[in-house]
């Protein structure tokens, strides 16, 4: 007896390999993107919302004489770089002399425990350059960071950063 093949088996099994290949390279495609640039939305993970409400908090409070810029204040998730991290960034208007912006951050900074990166003597060197004076400390369990610098002439910025994934950060 001859066997009778339908007509449409090679159709068929075509369109089968078709889409296994298909589906395999957009498997192949989505693995490679998560590890070369990380998972997109982490910032919308579970308790990623209450991570950053902890954030927020703990920036330490206003020195004396500041005023808030309000259209440079806030905190957000940013995951642009393949390592989420959160930060809640403060900027304020200061009257000039910024010695007692040092003491007042330093002071309150270390009372509420922070760890200072460098030594009292360094911190007016280190508020005016690009990172600011840098303090440690671990929020809820995870790392974090304290900058506190000039933001540019008459500005302070205070800002708590800590990574999405509890990595420390670097200075």
């Amino acid at each position: 007896m001859i066997p009778v093949r339908s007509p449409r088996r090679g159709l068929i099994l075509g369109l089968a390999v078709t889409l296994g290949c298909v589906s395999g390279l957009g498997l192949l495609a989505g693995s490679l993107y998560l590890l070369f640039y990380g998972s997109e939305g982490a910032c919308e993970e579970p308790g990623a919302r209450e991570r950053l409400a902890r954030v927020s908090a703990a920036a330490p409070a206003a020195a004396a004489g500041t005023a808030p810029v309000a259209e440079r204040t806030g905190a957000e998730c940013m995951d642009d770089s393949g390592d989420p991290w959160m930060t809640a960034n403060s900027v304020y208007t200061h009257g000039g002399d910024v010695q007692p912006l040092i003491t007042h951050y330093w002071d309150t900074a270390t009372a509420d425990g922070w760890k200072p990166v460098g030594t009292r003597g360094d911190a007016p060197e280190r508020f005016r350059s690009v990172s600011g004076m840098c303090f440690r400390r671990d929020l809820a369990g995870e790392p974090a960071l304290l900058r506190v610098g000039s933001a540019g002439p008459g500005e302070v910025l205070v800002a708590v950063e800590s990574a999405l994934d509890g990595s420390s950060m670097d200075c």
